[in-house]
């Protein structure tokens, strides 16, 4: 019974010897800063959580009982997320900065005034992004004359 334990025991301790996969040797510390420019810097433009915060320079609001705007793009170069009301589907292509849409179709359910207008100017919006930039946890959408159509925020998907 006490070989047992020993044999336990030595199995826990070497099990939480793992290697960091982004560490380059044994004696290459980590950078774990937890600052904002530190992570914003790895923000991918891919499977990431991008929630709509402005639209055209004014701030958007989550109306009461309904979904934020949002979208994210998966590595198939499909988009999913939501219009405010609606939940948008459709495809994209990305090539260094250039970024844009195509094939937008969204779910047909009736939305309250406001929570309409800013899903026809947010799928309107989608359809005229022609390039993007990324800087800290912020996306910005850009019509192709580098115009600021939309600015977004990454969220967390857990």
């Amino acid at each position: 019974m006490l070989t047992v334990a020993a044999a336990l025991a030595a199995g826990v301790a070497v099990s939480g010897c793992t290697t960091n996969p982004g560490a380059s040797d044994a004696n290459t510390v980590p950078d774990t800063r937890a600052d904002s420019d530190t992570r914003a810097a790895s923000e991918a433009l891919v499977g990431t959580y991008w929630k709509l915060m402005t639209l055209d320079g004014k701030p958007v609001t989550v109306a009461d009982n309904m979904r934020e705007a949002h979208l994210v793009l998966d590595a198939q170069g499909r988009v999913t997320g939501s219009t405010g009301c609606n939940r948008l589907m459709g495809s994209y292509t990305l090539q260094d900065d250039t970024l844009t849409f195509s094939q937008l179709a969204s779910t047909r359910m009736a939305c309250p005034g406001e929570v309409a207008a800013l899903e026809q100017a947010w799928l309107a919006t989608l359809s005229e992004t022609a390039h993007y930039s990324i800087e800290g946890q912020s996306l910005v959408l850009e019509d192709a004359g580098d115009h600021a159509l939309a600015e977004l925020k990454a969220n967390a998907l857990y």
